[in-house]
């Protein structure tokens, strides 16, 4: 049952990575601000013994498919298996079929407790917001900018809870005839995102908000794609997939708040800023001096 103040409904589904500094932040800068509450949609292989599943309002949890290709395989009959094989080699073959099931089994089993909020963020566990995150504009779909990869970035957004349906359709969406006639050259899961909002009409609803998040990772986790590479310091584990999300987040951040302000907020956060941006520059200027 939802509270009657509350009109935000916060999803995390996937995989729960990026450990509780991560999480932490999303508590303080996602799900405070906007008063929502928090589902929780995985498999049942994670361990349950960590704070978001004390804080949930929801818990979606299935049976690990040994074999994601399975599910599909028992609720598609067309050609979603030719459309992921155009992207073996972009992530969407290996990651897009994983999370795309996400979405599927949310709106074929839950649509009725989406509907009962206004609003519903969608989203990744491994998500790291350095500040708070806007909140909703009514009839707009807010995607970050960047991260589109030839499409439109598919790890967040906040939409009224109206859209819900078509937005958590992308699993029909590549099972059908149309999908399949307008595959684009490079195909990944951002493309495939853009095409699916584009071809339901939700597009013209997308407004791009300032980034204020990167994907994070602890060291060694588990990853379908891309593995993490530079260090988060002072954060013990704790990695960025990403540095150009990083560096714009922060100094999204820093426009916002000016430096000062944001130093006082955020140290740890501005000091690997400052370091991330001193060896990118004594890197290009290694560059020009050879």
């Amino acid at each position: 049952m939802t509270s009657i103040d509350k009109n935000y409904l916060v999803i995390l589904a996937g995989s729960p990575r990026g450990g509780e500094k991560t999480w932490q932040s999303m508590y303080k800068n996602l799900l405070e601000p906007l008063n929502a509450d928090l589902a929780l949609c995985c498999s049942d292989k994670w361990d349950q013994n960590i704070s978001l599943f004390e804080k949930a309002d929801y818990k979606w949890t299935f049976k690990e498919f040994s074999n994601y290709e399975d599910y599909y395989k028992n609720n598609f009959k067309g050609n979603w298996q030719k459309y992921f094989e155009t992207g073996k080699d972009t992530g969407l073959y290996s990651s897009g079929m994983v999370h795309f099931v996400f979405k599927d089994i949310i709106k074929k089993n839950y649509l009725n407790i989406l509907k009962e909020y206004k609003y519903i963020v969608y989203t990744r566990f491994d998500q790291f917001y350095v500040d708070t995150h806007p909140r909703a504009i009514d009839g707009r779909i807010l995607i970050p900018e960047g991260e589109d990869y030839h499409g439109i970035c598919d790890r967040h957004a906040l939409f009224p809870s109206e859209f819900s349906e078509e937005f958590l359709s992308i699993c029909s969406f590549i099972d059908s005839d149309v999908a399949l006639q307008n595959i684009k050259t490079f195909n990944n899961c951002e493309t495939t995102f853009l095409q699916q909002l584009e071809n339901n009409g939700l597009i013209k609803n997308v407004k791009r908000y300032k980034r204020i998040q990167f994907t994070s990772s602890l060291r060694g986790e588990h990853t379908n794609w891309r593995v993490a590479k530079y260090k988060l310091h002072l954060y013990k584990k704790l990695m960025i997939k990403y540095p150009e999300e990083f560096i714009t987040s922060i100094k999204n951040s820093i426009d916002k708040h000016d430096f000062y302000n944001y130093f006082l907020k955020e140290p740890l956060l501005t000091a690997n800023y400052i370091y991330l941006k001193t060896r990118r520059l004594l890197g290009k200027l290694k560059i020009t001096l050879l």
